[in-house]
């Protein structure tokens, strides 16, 4: 039966992905014309890059400042930092040890799709800088996947394959601050969030749709986000079928879109602090470092660096390549492009291999997914 559902499934995936279509792209970056809310100029710029500003970081003086007055607490712990495994969280995790000479304790969310590789990333690291690991394992992207996945393949829609793993950052954010407020930590810290992984196309596939553009919400993005997601629960009421699904998924609006009113509400004596807010992000420096220093290495299965940390994510970056034409990679080496980090040659060759497939994974995601 396992076997049948598995093919089934293939088939009509197949049937949707209908290979590439050739389009036009900008000519600054590797976004394509289809890229939600894109505009093109006559000389096939894209106003993302004719617009940009180079990001700005609060400063590792004002970072310093806001540690001093949460270090030597009444707390065993300076400070709570989330980690998966992947390269920003090891090297935040590096970075406050090593550099800032905080007590940390780290903690991770496992969501049922870890790669091995990324566990054992995470053991050698917190021996080698000597900190304490507590892993808890959540169940929220393990009920949600298999009927969010269904549910897609019975009406595709771009909007919707992000969403596939819903319950995920539910499970990190309430988890991290739910140990912090236990182990009486003040202050949390997230490696995730950089502004040049900012990823702008997730909210924007729901702001494009109807309901997203309603002039009386157009003032919100958060409202925006909530209301293109109805939208898409209309065309596919199959979504909403599932009350544990539509629970979860609002929880984890709540935790993402009022994580102030959240934090305020239920754990008042936390602070939120997402470091690469503060520090630069340089993705060579990164690699050099937790290479060297903490003998981090890279999925065997994986031509990319950045979010091999989650099964899930490679199946999503497929289904967005063979619907769409482009990934969340295409945007970052964009992003990289128009801060001068690379240049679009580079990007285009490192686009290339970055958004292979390892079909070996991806058979196996699938089977724990449908199992």
């Amino acid at each position: 039966m396992l076997v049948l559902i598995n093919l089934l499934v293939y088939i009509k995936i197949l049937k949707y992905l209908v290979g590439e279509k050739t389009m036009k792209k900008c000519t600054k970056c590797l976004l394509p014309e289809n890229y939600p809310g894109i505009e093109l100029d006559e000389d096939l710029i894209c106003h993302y890059c004719l617009t940009h500003k180079k990001a700005e970081y609060k400063g590792k003086d004002k970072l310093e400042k806001l540690f001093e007055s949460f270090r030597n607490s009444d707390s065993k712990y300076d400070c709570i930092v989330g980690i998966s495994g992947g390269r920003d969280s090891a090297y935040a995790l590096y970075y406050l040890v090593k550099k800032c000479n905080l007590r940390v304790l780290a903690y991770t969310a496992d969501n049922g799709f870890v790669p091995e590789e990324s566990k054992i990333n995470m053991r050698k690291m917190t021996d080698i800088l000597n900190v304490k690991l507590i892993v808890e394992k959540h169940e929220f992207l393990k009920k949600c996947i298999r009927h969010n996945v269904l549910s897609w393949l019975r009406r595709p829609s771009p909007a919707m394959i992000p969403m596939i793993c819903c319950g995920c950052r539910l499970g990190i954010f309430r988890g991290l601050l739910k140990c912090a407020k236990k182990k009486k930590i003040p202050l949390v810290i997230s490696g995730a969030g950089n502004p040049i992984e900012a990823s702008r196309f997730k909210k924007k596939f729901f702001t494009a749709n109807p309901f997203g553009r309603m002039i009386f919400i157009r003032k919100s993005k958060i409202f925006s986000f909530l209301f293109g997601y109805v939208y898409e629960i209309i065309k596919n009421p199959l979504y909403f079928l599932n009350p544990i699904n539509t629970i979860i998924f609002l929880k984890e609006y709540f935790y993402c879109f009022h994580s102030n009113r959240i934090r305020d509400l239920f754990y008042p004596n936390q602070r939120t602090l997402r470091l690469y807010r503060y520090i630069e992000w340089n993705e060579d420096k990164i690699l050099l470092t937790i290479k060297n220093e903490l003998n981090w290495k890279m999925s065997k299965d994986s031509t990319s660096s950045w979010r091999f940390d989650c099964l899930i994510s490679i199946l999503k970056n497929y289904l967005l390549k063979k619907s769409v034409g482009f990934t969340e990679k295409d945007e970052i080496l964009s992003n990289m492009i128009r801060e001068k980090m690379i240049t679009k040659e580079e990007a285009l060759k490192r686009i290339k291999s970055e958004n292979i497939t390892p079909w070996n994974v991806l058979s196996e995601v699938f089977k724990d997914i449908m199992g």
